[in-house]
């Protein structure tokens, strides 16, 4: 795979420069018919004030020509209404034009989660390519290939369009995966964005709701994630999580105190915020050292 890598690279700096018609270019089987609007905009101006910087690779498919990277290119010479358009030529069998694409777009742009797992699917069923191969040609390893697909293969419709809009992140939406497609994983991703949860959190949220009853599963969503969390999750998982969250609380007011040591006048000091804040800390205390006498009797 090493040795093929190396080929790609050389690859895509050899061939022959070509004028091509656009009309003759088309699309390589990989390639997900998504476009940044913006990207391509800012494209189309920059190539009209000077021009194509840098040829389209393509590679010979019968009588007309698969691009292998200049997806955007074309499309922004196409909305300029150019006839022709300057290209590299490379001779090369599908396998290897698989990886020159690949590899292309990995260092043009950064792809999105469910751009890599399309393409990993492509190459598996397409190309015979196997998980050790793609991975080694992503720099990644077997495992991460693996979970990667899982995201076209076990994610809810729904999920997928949360991704693709940002909302749902890559790492999140694979311990999603691990649920039923359909309403759980819906219901879960809710509770997800509703309390702000990282990765690990939504992991062990996950975890939970696999074992958990439905009226289980009611009462948190009802209750919210940290109040129901003891009565459900159990006092370890509500140990763990709350001391999480007590550890960044306690970094951020350390931070806040050096400033403030730091300044004469604090005339941006959110007082109106002072008294509830002073509330809750006192109430804390009041809660803690209530479980402190009760521990020594």
């Amino acid at each position: 795979m090493t040795v093929k890598g190396n080929k790609a690279e050389d690859l895509k700096i050899s061939g022959e420069i070509l004028f091509l018609p656009c009309n003759k270019l088309f699309d390589h089987p990989l390639h997900i018919d998504y476009y940044l609007q913006s990207h391509l905009e800012g494209l189309v101006s920059s190539i009209k004030e000077a021009g194509l910087l840098e040829p389209i690779v393509v590679t010979p498919k019968g009588e007309a020509y698969r691009i292998l990277s200049g997806h955007y290119r074309i499309r922004a010479v196409r909305r300029l209404r150019w006839k022709k358009v300057l290209c590299r030529v490379i001779d090369c069998d599908d396998r290897l034009a698989a990886i020159v694409y690949c590899t292309s777009n990995l260092l043009t742009r950064g792809l999105s989660a469910m751009e890599e797992a399309y393409m990993f699917s492509q190459l598996v069923a397409a190309e015979n390519f196997t998980l050790s191969e793609i991975g080694k040609l992503w720099g990644r390893s077997k495992s991460w290939v693996s979970r990667r697909l899982m995201l076209l293969t076990r994610l809810d419709v729904k999920m997928k369009k949360e991704m693709e809009q940002g909302y749902l992140q890559p790492r999140v939406a694979q311990e999603l995966a691990r649920l039923p497609r359909g309403n759980d994983q819906a219901r879960v991703f809710k509770l997800i964005r509703r309390e702000q949860m990282g990765k690990d959190t939504a992991a062990e949220l996950v975890s939970w709701w696999l074992s958990a009853s439905e009226a289980e599963r009611k009462l948190l969503e009802e209750q919210g994630f940290l109040k129901n969390t003891a009565k459900t999750c159990g006092l370890n998982y509500l140990a763990k999580h709350v001391s999480k969250q007590l550890a960044d609380c306690t970094s951020c007011l350390t931070s806040l105190a050096e400033i403030v040591k730091g300044q004469k006048e604090n005339n941006w000091w959110p007082l109106a915020m002072y008294h509830s804040f002073k509330k809750a800390v006192l109430e804390l205390e009041a809660a803690l050292r209530e479980q402190k006498i009760l521990r020594e009797h």
